[in-house]
Order: structure tokens, then C-alpha cells, then sequence
């Protein structure tokens, strides 16, 4: 009979040295709140774009009898999302997390804490693991950012975070995880932009005039520049925050690409040079397009304009004829029209 007493209460011992080992730890839960206010994010800025950053800098406590052992993890509560490259680089990339919002993604990123809190990996974005490295009560000061990044299309108006859930920071001694804090979210991203006017407002007209063939006398020789417009109508501007050169964009720029159509090529893309179209008898000239400055504009490519105008917006430009052959007497006489589809983006 002895015997077996034996076994059972050296049994129990073994049970209780294996509790002990574990760290005894008392954490209050605690909402960690990020009040993003209302972000502003262009129509068509690029996938990877950073549309917001914010900070939670607190401090948060956290007291542990012994440091044998226990564990912090942080993750985050959103579907994973595929690796995109973004404007702030690779940490950023693999670490993407789907938010409430369609097209608005985000990273959690554990920019400094206490002592006694040891990284298991040099990475700081979430999810991410700490072990005790330290005894005793602790209050300590951390320090976490919010990248929110835009992963895809987001859809037109405002759309509101509520109060999101976004992380969870929790402590394990052993007996599961205990919630140390939660990440929450709030504030609104709009996008902005601008519409064109109905019917009329996606064809522009430009009377060039009628000109005498010694108007031009060698290649390279123009005629008086006409001016026209395309109003932008109902824009939002918003704001942005400033000095991210780094940014996939800066601001919420009106943006326009001119690409030739009904026969109409592209002469000189640098030069805003484009060819007659099909139903022109005209020979040895084109038409360049200015900026409002009266430099050229780029062909084919997106080209910045003017910054975005509450309400409306209206982008100024000009054209001209130019003289493309080489005859000293000017071009052949004929009708000389040009036609150009144009696109206009935000970013």
C-alpha cells in the first residue's frame, strides 16, 4: 500500500513544478483606440498607395511574478492579402490585411515597447510574438502604427472604418491567451475626383481656322495658338498629408492622355505632335497641343495638368498647326483635321 502512495504523490509533484514554472501574470484588457479622422485618397492613385498612417503611443501595464515563461502575441483579425508592392516597401508587402473597407488594406506595425518584452524575429510588423524577458509589475510606454495602403479598386463616396477591430495583443503563461489590448479603428476614407459634363461634355471641339500656305515657311513653323478647355464638374479635392516624396502620389492632380484615333498617329509623343486624321487632303502639316503655359504636351501618356478644384475644375490647353514637311512654300492646301480621344484620371 505504501507503494503506490508513493507514486501517486510523487506523481502530483511533478504538477505542480510544472505550474510553477509558468509565469503568474495580471493584465487589464484595454482598447487601443486610432481615430483616423477623414483620409482622402485620389480616384486613381496606384495600387500600393499609402493612404493613411496613425499612431497609438500609450502606455499599457502588465505585471509578471516570474519571467519563466510568457508569451505576447499580436495579430491581426483581417484575411491576409497577397504581396503587392507598396510605397513603403517590403516590410509592408508581406504583411497586408484586409480591412471592412473593399480595396483598403493594412498593416500593424510594433514600432518600440518595454525592455521586458524580447522580439522572437527582427520583423515588427504584425502578427508578431514576444517573449518575457523581465520580473516584477511594469507600466511601460509602446508605440504602434496603422499603414492603411489601398490593395484595389475603391468605390466611389465615403466609406466608414466603425469602430473596426483590427488587432489583438494577448499574453499566454501558460494556461491559454489572456486579451492585453485591442487595436480600434475609426474614421473615414473618401475618394475623390471629378465627372464630366453629360452628353456633350466627353467631345471637345477646337476650331483651328482657315490659314494661308505662307502662313508657315519650313519645318517647324506654326500658326497662331487656339485656345480650349475641359470642365470638370461636382470635384472633391481633399487633403493630404505632405513631405511623403515617397508616396505613389502626391496630392489629387486632374491628369490627361491624348491618344490618336480615326487615322490621327502619334508624330512627336514629347512634342504633343499628332497627325491628320483619315478624312483630311491637307499633306506636310500637323497639330501640337500645348499646355496652358504654351509648352507641349506630352502625347499618349498621363500627364499632370492642374490640382483638383473643388467643384469645378477647368483644364486649359491649346493646339496649333505645325509645319511638318520639308518645302519652304509651307504645306499643301487641304482640310487638315486631327482627333484625339482623351482620358482623364485623378492622382
Amino acid at each position: 500500500m505504501n507503494k503506490y502512495l508513493a507514486l501517486i504523490i510523487f506523481g502530483v509533484l511533478q504538477l505542480l513544478v510544472g505550474r510553477a514554472a509558468w509565469a503568474s501574470c495580471d493584465v487589464t484588457p484595454t482598447n487601443l483606440s486610432y481615430n483616423v479622422g477623414s483620409l482622402y485618397i485620389p480616384q486613381d492613385a496606384p495600387i500600393g498607395s499609402t493612404i493613411g498612417i496613425r499612431k497609438y503611443i500609450g502606455s499599457k501595464s502588465i505585471f509578471c511574478t516570474t519571467t519563466v515563461p510568457f508569451n505576447v502575441e499580436g495579430n491581426v483579425l483581417g484575411a491576409k492579402v497577397q504581396t503587392i508592392p507598396t510605397a513603403v516597401g517590403g516590410l509592408i508587402s508581406d504583411n497586408l490585411y484586409a480591412t471592412n473597407i473593399p480595396g483598403v488594406g493594412a498593416v500593424v506595425n510594433y514600432d518600440s515597447g518595454p525592455s521586458y518584452l524580447c522580439r522572437t524575429s527582427a520583423v515588427s510588423a504584425f502578427p508578431i510574438r514576444f517573449t518575457g524577458c523581465g520580473t516584477g509589475g511594469y507600466i511601460a510606454a509602446v508605440t504602434f502604427s496603422i499603414f492603411l495602403i489601398k490593395i484595389g479598386p475603391i468605390s466611389a463616396g465615403s466609406h466608414d472604418f466603425s469602430g473596426l477591430q483590427i488587432y489583438t495583443f494577448d499574453i499566454n503563461n501558460g494556461s491559454g491567451p489572456e486579451r492585453w489590448a485591442t487595436g480600434v479603428l475609426n474614421g473615414s476614407i473618401t475618394v475623390a475626383g471629378c465627372s464630366l459634363p453629360q452628353e456633350t461634355g466627353n467631345i471637345v471641339d477646337v476650331p483651328m481656322g482657315t490659314w494661308e500656305r505662307r502662313v508657315f515657311n519650313g519645318p517647324g513653323t506654326t500658326t497662331t495658338t487656339q485656345n480650349f478647355s475641359i470642365t470638370l464638374n461636382n470635384c472633391l479635392a481633399g487633403t493630404y498629408a505632405s513631405g511623403q516624396p515617397w508616396n505613389y502620389f502626391q496630392g489629387n492632380n486632374a491628369n490627361i492622355r491624348l491618344e490618336g484615333v480615326r487615322g490621327s498617329a502619334i508624330v512627336d509623343a514629347g512634342n504633343g505632335v499628332m497627325g491628320l486624321n483619315a478624312e483630311s487632303t491637307a499633306k506636310g502639316v500637323a497639330v501640337q497641343v500645348l499646355k496652358q503655359d504654351g509648352t507641349p504636351l506630352a502625347l499618349g501618356v498621363d500627364t499632370p495638368v492642374m490640382p483638383v478644384r473643388d467643384g469645378v475644375t477647368t483644364l486649359q490647353f491649346g493646339a496649333r498647326y505645325i509645319q511638318t514637311a520639308g518645302s519652304a512654300i509651307g504645306p499643301e492646301p487641304g482640310v487638315a483635321n486631327a482627333t484625339a480621344n482623351f482620358t482623364i484620371t485623378y492622382k
